[in-house]
């Protein structure tokens, strides 16, 4: 991999970069485990403009999808590559994501010659970020990274196919959870969708995923192990989990929790997951990601970031241990903001 020289870019500039050097090599596009509709429609239609603007080859590659991706990838024929694929490539794009230990046993595979790297996301900037990437396209004041590739196509003077609204448009929806932590800015990129053929009919019934049975089955055991601490004036709800921590910690919002961290121990790995009410972050100013998330990532020998009210992190630590200390985390951020101390003694548990 060459020595990065890491270049903030806006959408235009971006552009220009990116069709100097994607067009003779084929363009490898890397997503992030358990690759969602952001990522996979952000980097669907990356792909096809490259092929409309320079007929160069693009690949996608990710190690999972999650469900909703998954109907996706059905719906408009998408391929992803296996691992094994990802080698050699002179170019590469990171399409929602921000450091190589979002991206599982691809990381493995990342191409070890020289070839420039390109990112484009719109999570918590990563420091890790600095030492991986060329030129970015960053902005976490949007609700998807969809929006940040929607702009390059309005930068490239090229109408955008309906199949590829519909794409982008799936992805708006679903990262700004159905418009339920929507932006003006979100609408207007929306409506932008729509006016370009953006199916919404089509974009509801892709991202309708009722819960299966062992979802719910895992909410259900998280409520019998959790902890909930009432300290800095917010409910803390904690618990531990073998899998779905995310799904666990929107339901511990949706019932009350202020703020919900669950953990989960899968194989080697220990994953966390954190949700917070938009209160916590416009009142307290309390950022998960980059308070919480991504310190614990170091300091668990793995990597976190996210959102302000949405993060996660993953690592090696046993998984009482690494809840532990995003508690501790916890309460340091929210100590400093408020500069008062509180109980460490559990509301009900």
């Amino acid at each position: 991999m060459c020595e990065p020289s890491l270049k903030l870019l806006d959408s235009s500039q971006f552009l220009v970069e990116l069709l100097s050097r994607a067009t003779k090599a084929p363009v490898a596009l890397i997503l992030h485990q358990s690759a969602d509709p952001d990522a996979v429609g952000s980097a669907e239609a990356l792909s096809v403009l490259l092929k409309m603007k320079t007929g160069v080859k693009c690949t996608l590659f990710a190690e999972s999808l999650n469900r909703a991706a998954k109907k996706i990838v059905k719906k408009f024929n998408l391929i992803i590559a296996p691992a094994e694929e990802l080698v050699d490539y002179s170019t590469v794009i990171l399409v929602d994501l921000n450091n190589l230990d979002q991206i599982g046993t691809l990381a493995e595979h990342f191409p070890k010659t020289d070839c420039t790297v390109f990112c484009i996301d719109h999570h918590v900037f990563h420091h890790k970020l600095s030492q991986l990437a060329d030129f970015v396209l960053h902005d976490d004041q949007v609700r998807s990274t969809a929006e940040l590739v929607l702009k390059i196509w309005l930068e490239s003077g090229v109408s955008i196919p309906s199949h590829v609204a519909s794409l982008l448009a799936c992805a708006v929806v679903y990262d700004s959870r159905h418009f339920g932590n929507a932006l003006n800015s979100t609408f207007e990129h929306f409506i932008i969708l729509l006016r370009y053929g953006a199916d919404y009919s089509v974009v509801r019934e892709l991202l309708r995923t009722p819960l299966e049975k062992s979802e719910r089955i895992a909410r259900l055991k998280a409520v019998g192990r959790i902890v909930v601490y009432d300290e800095f004036d917010l409910l803390i709800a904690v618990t531990t989990i073998g899998s779905y921590e995310a799904s666990v910690c929107r339901a511990l919002i949706s019932v009350g929790a202020d703020i919900a961290i669950a953990c989960a121990l899968k194989k080697d790995e220990v994953r966390l997951s954190a949700r917070s009410n938009p209160a916590v972050f416009n009142d307290y100013g309390l950022d998960l990601a980059k308070h919480v998330m991504e310190p614990l990532g170091d300091i668990i020998g793995g990597s976190g970031g996210g959102h302000p009210t949405a993060a996660g992190a993953n690592g090696t630590a046993a998984s009482e241990h690494a809840l532990g200390l995003a508690v501790q985390l916890l309460r340091k951020a929210l100590k400093a903001r408020l500069g008062t101390s509180a109980s460490s003694q559990p509301a009900l548990g």
